[in-house]
């Protein structure tokens, strides 16, 4: 069968470039070897942010784009993306002074724009004491609040699916590619018995995309670094609302009550991974960090042992390769085109769950795929 474009992932990338060029008359083929949604786009901190830490790297264009982008997702899902407050409780022992955070609180919410009805504020200490009781009280030098989007990103990924489903994009989970020809002509995609044949191929495999290439000997300018993610769920509702907390090594976390399911997620580590994706998996000295960075929060009547730990996820981003700490990497993503006459290849480097929606738009552009115009006639 033929189509205008197949994609390799059905991350949150790969359904949301097959909706968007979908929406532009594309017919559009999406193959993944596991399940929508199954890899990374599902084992995030279920955030949609514009990454309030990224400030401190400079990554400032960044941050403006998700902020524009969660904007547009609480209109388009309302019923799968809200604000919710996130408490950033700042104690004598945090490495950064409140006067910078609270700077760089309030240039979030500049860089979020006119539309943005969602301030940051100062809170009360003994506000904060009386609504949060299972946090330490003292050596609280002050406690700030600003909001960023909460969603469920399997839920989010699974329904970018649908919506692209419904403008006519074809998916195949749990398929295995045995064999890949590109030539001037176009592409040619073997799933067991079954050939598809296009002129545009897209690799958005995310933490996957080094092995792809690799295996079926098709072109990259870049690389990544595998940075891995666990998060770590507990029964009960730990606060009231989600919290911002630092580490004594500048490291920062999550605490993120989710009523929905009468648990609390916290999170998130940053590893480099130098193997094969598939072969990484939660390690107990992960979660140890976790529930050490946590308890030293916690009032002793609320601190965490190993044996309140229901559940740890793993997830790995694909970071665009460059020099510095995993922790320091720039969060923004390169598209890798790449032309053999008429036919295009373009490798989808980095991204993150909430920039989705410019990241496809930005790849219907290099690939000049225009939107639909109609024009009504006048009678």
């Amino acid at each position: 069968m033929t189509y205008d474009a197949i994609i390799l992932g059905a991350g949150i990338n790969g359904c949301g470039i097959a909706r968007e060029l979908a929406e532009r008359g594309q017919r559009v083929l999406v193959l993944d070897k596991g399940a929508i949604g199954g890899g990374t786009s599902s084992r995030s901190s279920r955030l949609i942010h514009g990454g309030l830490r990224y400030l401190e790297t400079r990554q400032f264009g960044l941050v403006r784009e998700a902020l524009a982008d969660r904007l547009e997702l609480l209109g388009r899902y309302p019923e799968l993306v809200s604000m919710r407050p996130f408490y950033l409780p700042i104690y004598r022992t945090s490495p950064r002074p409140a006067w910078r955070l609270w700077t760089g609180i309030k240039l979030y919410d500049a860089l979020a724009g006119q539309h943005n009805i969602y301030r940051s504020r100062k809170v009360a200490r003994k506000r904060f004491a009386r609504e949060f009781p299972a946090l330490k009280r003292e050596g609280i030098r002050a406690v700030l609040r600003y909001y960023d989007g909460k969603t469920n990103d399997l839920a989010l990924t699974k329904r970018v699916a649908e919506d692209a489903q419904e403008l006519g994009c074809v998916f195949r989970e749990g398929v295995d590619v045995q064999h890949m020809a590109w030539d001037e002509t176009g592409f040619e995609v073997s799933v067991g018995k079954k050939k598809y044949s296009s002129h545009i191929l897209i690799n958005a495999t995310g933490p996957w995309i080094d092995e792809v290439t690799a295996r079926y000997h098709l072109p990259s300018r870049f690389h990544i670094r595998k940075v891995s993610g666990i998060h770590i769920f507990v029964d009960g509702l730990l606060t009231p609302h989600p919290m911002f907390l630092q580490t004594e090594g500048k490291r920062v976390f999550f605490v993120i009550p989710e009523p929905e399911r009468d648990q609390t997620m916290i999170g998130t580590t940053e590893r480099e991974e130098p193997g094969r994706v598939d072969d990484v998996v939660v390690q107990e000295k992960d979660i140890d960090y976790l529930i050490r960075e946590v308890n030293a929060y916690l009032v002793p009547d609320h601190r965490l042992q190993r044996t309140d730990i229901t559940s740890a996820t793993v997830g790995i981003r694909p970071l665009v390769e460059q020099k510095g700490d995993a922790t320091d990497l720039s969060r923004e993503y390169e598209l890798d085109l790449h032309t053999r006459g008429q036919t295009q290849f373009l490798n989808i480097f980095g991204g993150k769950l909430t920039t989705y929606l410019s990241l496809s738009r930005r790849v219907a552009k290099t690939l000049g795929i225009k939107k639909i115009v109609s024009i009504a006639l006048r009678a």
